[in-house]
């Protein structure tokens, strides 16, 4: 066989596999994980703030909700209520991304010479689906000493 015929081979087989990838998916998932996480950040951070306020002299008290987030705005400024910010952003961009990756490539998979709307289990299995791919990628790429990488 010539490397002529063997590129065009490997183009096609290619072309079959990733057929149904639409990177339109990754890009709005990520956006979506990075802007949800941009706007909710602050109530995170009073979720820990509470967590570790384990009634210590040492760390600060706080009333309620408004009283953490006014306290550490009154202390640090926006810079304070968006502290640890970075790798929540870049893990939920991550992950949410390839989730809509995934979920959206599976479903077109399934759908593929179907006159007909997938099932609502099918809807929940491609979702699992996704879940686990999403899930592995993720894991293997932030861990890869634990997987022998």
């Amino acid at each position: 066989m010539t490397g002529q015929g063997q590129s065009a081979s490997g183009s096609s087989a290619w072309s079959t596999v990733f057929r149904h990838v639409r990177y339109e998916n990754l890009v709005a998932g990520v956006s979506g994980g990075v802007l949800s996480n941009l706007a909710l950040h602050p109530l995170d951070l009073v979720k820990i703030r509470f967590a570790v306020s384990d009634g210590l002299e040492l760390r600060p008290k706080y009333k309620g909700i408004l009283h953490c987030l006014t306290t550490i705005w009154k202390l640090d400024g926006l810079r304070g209520l968006y502290q640890g910010v970075t790798p929540n952003v870049w893990g939920a961009g991550l992950s949410w991304g390839l989730y809509f990756f995934f979920y959206n490539a599976i479903k077109s998979y399934k759908t593929e010479g179907r006159a007909e709307r997938l099932e609502a289990t099918e809807y929940l299995v491609s979702a699992a689906e996704a879940g686990i791919c999403s899930w592995t990628v993720w894991n293997i790429t932030r861990c890869p000493p634990v997987y022998g990488i």
